[in-house]
């Protein structure tokens, strides 16, 4: 995301983003001692994942490809959360200084920034803000479950991958056979 907070087309990509979640730590612990990362979802079933250091400068991105039923499902997910995500508050935060905030953007809605999620999840039932993190939080889970079923695992706080099931590769790194060359 760009400093508005609006979803950005990374260079190379003529395909537009569908979803994106965004992890930084506001406070150095021990859930991430760099900058964080930021996940992709481009509607051509590239998956991105960028690394960042401390001060927010971009380390790296590595790619995955995946299956067609992956944006079926993902939109299976999108139609079901309309009802409620299009009045979500695009600022969630907890009451206590949280050390981390979250973005999340998906296709059609305005991106939602939120300080505090675990804290926001706790929420009384009555709390609006406690019902929409919870919602946001189970619609993330429900993608974070679309992607583990592909050998992504997603977490509010980390990213990682099962080489056994799938391999990633770099931006435009093609070999000659037209094949992807995985990292």
């Amino acid at each position: 995301m760009d400093v508005r907070g609006v979803m950005r087309m990374i260079a190379g990509y003529s395909c537009k983003p569908v979803f994106q979640y965004q992890f930084r730590p506001l406070v150095h612990d021990h859930r991430a001692a760099d900058g964080g990362f930021c996940v992709i979802l481009y509607e051509n079933r590239i998956l991105s994942f960028s690394t960042y250091d401390a001060a927010g400068l971009f380390i790296d991105e590595l790619c995955f490809s995946l299956p067609g039923r992956v944006m079926q499902c993902f939109y299976s997910l999108l139609r079901n959360a309309g009802s409620w995500l299009g009045s979500s508050p695009v600022d969630l935060r907890a009451s206590n200084v949280s050390p981390y905030a979250s973005s999340f953007a998906f296709d059609g809605f305005d991106p939602i920034r939120i300080w505090g999620m675990n804290e926001l999840i706790c929420e009384p039932a009555c709390s609006e803000m406690g019902f929409f993190a919870r919602h946001l939080y189970v619609l993330f889970e429900d993608v974070a479950n679309l992607l583990a079923e592909n050998g992504i695992r997603l977490t509010l706080d980390g990213f990682t991958w099962d080489n056994n099931m799938i391999r990633p590769f770099r931006k435009n790194q093609l070999y000659a056979s037209g094949q992807q060359g995985v990292v």
